[in-house]
């Protein structure tokens, strides 16, 4: 799934449950998971990357960091909510480093097991449905980041 949803579902969680960090947090982070076995599109960027897709990826991800800071700018837990949306980005971030940089992390079962899991549960679908379904994660989020 594209970055936006998953910052915005990670801060939403966090929002959710503002006196239950140690709960909300570690959801943050598996709802990675869960959204990437609904079906979805990514665009599924292969290295080496294109301008193209570099521009898209960083366009993607600072349109998600730039909702989660507009709805949720002011509240008291901010700090948290803003770390609940990084760790529901952070499964992308290490698949990506283990598959596209630094492949000698294979070796390491607490990295390649997580990172082969991850890859497994990927449903993605063609664009319009698949943006459709971000869409609609990213707006019912949004409607309750700012209620």
């Amino acid at each position: 799934m594209l970055s936006t949803p998953h910052l915005l579902v990670g801060a939403t969680i966090v929002k959710l449950m503002p006196d239950h960090p140690e709960i909300a947090l570690p959801l943050a982070f598996l709802s990675h998971f869960v959204l990437d076995s609904i079906p979805h599109w990514d665009g599924s960027p292969q290295a080496p990357f294109s301008k193209k897709t570099a521009v898209g990826v960083v366009a993607d991800y600072s349109l998600g960091v730039a909702l989660v800071y507009l709805s949720t700018n002011g509240l008291p837990n901010q700090y948290l909510i803003w770390l609940g949306a990084f760790l529901a980005t952070l499964p992308d971030f290490i698949l990506g480093t283990y598959k596209h940089f630094i492949k000698y992390l294979e070796k390491y079962p607490v990295v390649a097991i997580p990172n082969r899991f991850h890859m497994s549960i990927q449903r993605n679908v063609t664009f319009w449905p698949g943006l459709a379904i971000s869409a609609t994660t990213s707006i019912i989020c949004l409607l309750i980041l700012i209620s």
